[in-house]
């Protein structure tokens, strides 16, 4: 994957968490309130997105070790 794509699964983990946060950073959720449809929407969408963020950077990063892996030792360079 190349260097956009983990760009863009770390946008989507941070996407994720603002909209998890948002409602009640911007106080559209008063505090002791019970939560208003929005503010479940907002939390849902945001917790899935951060979860497929996060699971798309570890699948990535499992991506490059099993490269390392398959290309071997290497031997050391030259000085």
């Amino acid at each position: 994957m190349s260097r956009w794509g983990i760009a863009g699964v770390g946008l989507l983990f941070v996407a994720g968490v603002w909209l998890v946060a948002a409602p009640f950073a911007t106080g559209q959720q008063p505090e002791g309130a019970v939560w208003t449809a929005a503010t479940r929407n907002d939390v849902i969408v945001g917790a899935v997105l951060a979860l497929l963020g996060f699971i798309g950077f570890f699948t990535v990063l499992a991506g490059h070790v099993a490269d390392m892996y398959a290309r071997g030792p290497q031997p050391p360079a030259q000085r």
